[in-house]
């Protein structure tokens, strides 16, 4: 981990981003298929379930609070390998343990959910630090803001072909005639083995790839250790970090619910319980955010970031207008679900598009707050001002997780959760075939009345375009720091006789 004179801006560029796409499949299967692999491999009463939301949604918001003080204690670190790479280490090894441990601890019942608690406590602390030791490496790279959209920009092109592969793989691999083992039950454990792999293999692209400017690991070394007061100040003060998060909220919020367990279990009573076809579903949303991520960088430049979030939200808008009306106009069954399928994959696309290129901007807006920092107050922080980012976003999961949850409890949908999960514990102990498994699942998903299915495409179309479009006024009315206004911080920052990245 020996950092070089000279830095190679492409090379570290590559380095660092490649280090996000193990995490995002890892981040996935933990934030996606958590509820699902209960859902599917755990028989839990309404009660037992209620107490699995409270949980998600209490570890969540923990996770939240603590940011900052893990943000604080970055930026307390005064290591000769810098602040960040020791909790990208520390952070990642441990948390890959819990999630391991999740996802293939044969609990069940109420044994289940009090081990639950204590894991996603620890997962939550633990994938804070990587997390948040990751991201706030961005900003202390480079502050050349073409330079910065480029690094987010294949930082999150890499990040989406990790999610991309969860998504892809995760629902094919687990439901359906493609499930490893015949069964959920067995397949989710091996998931869990290749997520928490591919994490730690990608890391180490970025522990000893990337290198930070020699004068920005010494001036971190130099620098006072923050108190208490101290990160509360940073994060309160910093109103142009707080609005582009707001934004960046409400972005995670919409995406989280349409590509949630709603969605997936729309697709499986709507067509058939069959991975596959989520995870063809899924491929409208990931290559929309693939596209997006290409052409970026592109579209900042030549029309600015207020214009792209704006033809962003238009997007949004669009693709879940398609869906939507698709849904609820074509009828149930026969060569209609085709024509539907089709037409739900393509709004995804241009929804996908959308909610990808709106999040990527909502990156960069909070990277470039921390010049906005630093001519405030003389000092830069990265790591603390990023560990507000996944504050936000641990907020806007437990609001998706007690949304998902909520949903599902009214619409009595975890009746039919509960009886494929029994069905699928069965096939894991060879009291019941796979094939006849698929055909009792079929039949029960065909029971589900049409009003759920309607109420569940409104949940994943309606509320996350209502949603984006608050996130885009936000931005719109109190964000200000455009191009412009960023170029002339760096001035008065070199201007001060400040080093700047």
């Amino acid at each position: 981990m020996a950092r070089p004179q000279r830095i190679d801006p492409k090379r570290n560029r590559f380095m660092f981003a490649i280090g996000t796409s193990g995490r995002d499949l890892f981040y996935t299967l933990y934030s996606g298929y958590l509820l699902a692999f209960i859902l599917y491999t755990k028989h839990l009463s309404v009660a037992e379930f209620a107490l699995v939301t409270v949980i998600m949604v209490c570890c969540r918001a923990f996770d939240a609070i603590i940011d900052p003080f893990v943000g604080g204690l970055i930026e307390n670190t005064h290591s000769k390998y810098g602040r960040f790479k020791p909790w990208i280490v520390i952070g990642g090894l441990s948390a890959a343990v819990v999630l391991f441990l999740i996802f293939s601890v044969p609990l069940d019942g109420w044994k289940f959910l009090v081990f639950l608690a204590f894991a996603n406590v620890a997962l939550a602390a633990t994938y804070s630090l990587n997390d948040i030791a990751y991201w706030g490496m961005l900003p202390a790279l480079t502050s050349d803001q073409t330079e910065r959209t480029k690094l987010t920009s294949l930082a999150c092109f890499t990040g989406s072909i990790g999610s991309a592969a969860a998504f892809v793989l995760i629902p094919m691999l687990t439901n359906g005639q493609n499930a490893i083992g015949g069964s959920a039950a067995i397949a989710f454990p091996v998931i869990a083995v290749i997520a928490t792999a591919a994490m730690l293999g990608t890391q180490l692209f970025t522990l000893f790839g990337a290198h930070e400017p020699e004068f920005a690991v010494k001036n971190a070394e130099k620098a006072p250790r923050l108190k208490f007061k101290d990160i509360i100040r940073v994060v309160v003060t910093n109103d142009q970090l707080l609005w582009a998060c707001l934004g960046l909220i409400c972005q995670s919020i919409a995406g989280g619910l349409l590509s949630s367990t709603l969605s997936q279990l729309f697709i499986y009573t709507r067509f058939k319980y069959d991975g596959f076809l989520y995870t063809v579903s899924m491929v409208g949303v990931a290559a929309g955010g693939v596209l997006a991520n290409i052409l970026l960088d592109k579209l900042h430049i030549r029309f600015g970031r207020k214009r792209v979030v704006k033809f962003c939200t238009l997007l949004f808008i669009f693709g879940n207008a398609v869906v939507l009306t698709a849904g609820l106009v074509l009828p149930r069954g026969g060569g209609w679900d085709t024509a539907l399928f089709v037409t739900y994959i393509l709004g995804l696309l241009f929804a996908g598009f959308g909610s990808n290129a709106f999040y990527m901007t909502m990156l960069v807006s909070v990277s470039n707050t921390v010049e906005y920092n630093e001519l405030r107050t003389g000092n830069r922080q990265e790591g603390l001002i990023y560990s507000v980012r996944p504050l936000f976003l641990q907020t806007a999961s437990a609001i998706v997780s007690g949304a998902v949850a909520a949903i599902l409890l009214a619409l009595g949908l975890t009746n039919v959760t509960n009886q494929i999960s029994d069905w699928e514990n069965e096939v894991k102990r060879g009291e019941l075939t796979e094939i006849v498994k698929l055909e009792k699942i079929s039949e029960l998903l065909q029971s589900v009345d049409t009003s759920s299915l309607n109420y569940l495409l409104v949940a994943i179309t309606v509320i996350p375009t209502m949603l984006l479009v608050i996130g885009y006024l936000v931005y719109r009315k109190k964000y200000f720091i455009d191009e412009e206004y960023y170029e002339n911080m760096k001035k008065e920052i070199i201007a001060k006789g400040e080093e700047i990245a």
